[in-house]
């Protein structure tokens, strides 16, 4: 069973995520008061993944100046993921360990056939956890960039407080 997609608007719901270095933090909670990217990636095999994840890593300062908080995720065990942090230099949050169908269920996200691992979502956040733009891939590719979340994290900021901006938040 499809669980359904989030749309823009939905506050997006909370979810624990264990992240290396030993702390769990809960989604979109702790992130609260920040615009916030939540990634999930395919895995630490997956090389449109670390594309990704290292994109965002390298736009640290372009997202730093927005207020733009970055977390990633997938069900990749801890050993794996501390050591796709060192190898890409990632400089966010990266969850491990998740539920495949759990975060089907809370999300919509696409879980890969036959396997266990959840397929390339995307979403950014308000700073108080509604969702303003979801991505879901149902295969290999099809993700957020960082270019585009930063532009459009920009234009949201410049238009809260307008008529077109009630349209876009």
């Amino acid at each position: 069973m499809v669980s359904s997609r989030l749309e823009k608007g939905d506050r997006f719901p909370e979810i624990a995520i264990n992240v290396v270095g030993g702390r769990t933090i809960t989604l979109p909670r702790d992130l609260v008061g920040a615009y916030a990217v939540v990634l999930f990636y395919r895995g630490s095999w997956c090389p449109y993944c670390n594309a990704q994840l290292a994109a965002f890593s390298r736009a640290r300062e372009l997202f730093a100046a927005y207020g733009i908080a970055i977390v990633a995720l997938s069900v990749d065990d801890e050993a794996t993921t501390k050591a796709l942090i060192e190898r890409l230099h990632l400089n966010f949050l990266v969850g491990f360990g998740a539920n495949a169908e759990n975060i089907r269920a809370a999300t919509g996200a696409y879980v890969a056939e036959g396997s266990a691992y959840l397929q390339s979502t995307g979403f950014v956040l308000d700073r108080c956890g509604r969702i303003l733009t979801a991505v879901y891939s149902s295969g290999a590719i099809g993700r957020l960039v960082p270019d585009d979340v930063a532009g459009f994290v920009k234009y949201v900021e410049a238009h809260r407080d307008t008529d077109l901006g009630a349209h876009i938040s």
